[in-house]
């Protein structure tokens, strides 16, 4: 088979070919904003341009239902929300398509080719401009009772404020995510503007207690979990972490966090990297066929 795989983020879309268990043709493009219309028209465009295929299979960010529909994105795409994605591109492509969340389909990824192929249960958790949170158990991804499970970035670690007051001080990821760490680590050097300069000075003194204080928010987000699934995995993706000496010293630190008989947990690195929403995307198509 022959199946186009498409990630949509919220300034690209990623896409190649998946076949025969390779994925080749990597490439990209903006994501169009201004609205759901223009972003489909796109996302037909690619694939028309990448020749006859069998099926596609595309990573979206934002919560995605049993039926390739949008339930809730609060990404730039105001009118994202309620798009019924998997029945457009369908109907405009003759083919089949399967349309998941992008961490699902990374989990999904890791859980088929990467760091979970071992592994029949585990969490995979991406550290990047937010938190997002993906379940596999018994072998199969859970997507919970509206299709919305894994939100992990929404946990209240912190304060009492409720959920439904939007993203104020309350979240994980609001403390925790790539972008937390960015921000705090710019305070004191301004040209700090991203997460590759920042892991740069990780044995920087001055930034020191901006990492410390990081990982062990990092670390109360972990500890909650694995006290809560005891799972005997948890990857950890985004590509901060894949920095070895951050991401040991993030396992260093939620380790002093956990109670005694849960130490069995694993903690490891995501291995796909950026491609780990194309393969899997690609393989739930292939699965779904």
């Amino acid at each position: 088979m022959r199946i186009a795989a498409l990630d949509i983020g919220g300034t690209a879309i990623k896409y190649g070919i998946w076949e025969a268990g390779q994925l080749t043709g990597l490439s990209e493009r903006p994501s169009p904003t201004a609205c759901a219309r223009d972003l489909v028209n796109a996302l037909a465009d690619i694939v028309r341009g990448l020749g006859p295929v069998d099926a596609v299979g595309i990573s979206t960010r934002g919560q995605v239902d049993g039926n390739g529909v949008i339930l809730y994105d609060n990404g730039p795409i105001a009118d994202y929300t309620g798009t019924p994605l998997k029945a457009i591109l369908e109907q405009e492509l003759g083919v089949p398509v399967w349309v998941e969340n992008d961490v699902n389909s990374a989990a999904w990824g890791e859980a088929c080719l990467g760091a979970g192929k071992d592994s029949r249960d585990f969490l995979c958790l991406t550290y990047g401009t937010g938190i997002g949170g993906a379940i596999v158990l018994n072998g199969q991804l859970y997507r919970g009772a509206n299709w919305s499970a894994g939100e992990f970035g929404s946990m209240q670690l912190f304060s009492q404020k409720p959920a439904w007051q939007g993203f104020g001080g309350a979240y994980y990821e609001n403390y925790a995510s790539a972008a937390a760490l960015v921000d705090a680590a710019k305070a004191v050097d301004p040209a700090l503007s991203d997460g590759r300069k920042v892991c740069a000075r990780l044995d920087d003194p001055a930034l020191a207690p901006v990492f410390d204080r990081w990982i062990t928010h990092v670390s109360f987000g972990l500890s909650t979990l694995i006290h809560i699934f005891n799972p005997g995995l948890i990857v950890m993706g985004g590509g901060i972490l894949q920095n070895t000496e951050l991401f040991r010293r993030i396992e260093a630190c939620t380790r002093t966090q956990l109670m005694p008989g849960f130490e069995v947990v694993q903690l490891k690195q995501a291995q796909l990297g950026n491609r780990a929403g194309l393969i899997g995307a690609a393989l739930l198509a292939e699965q779904a066929l």
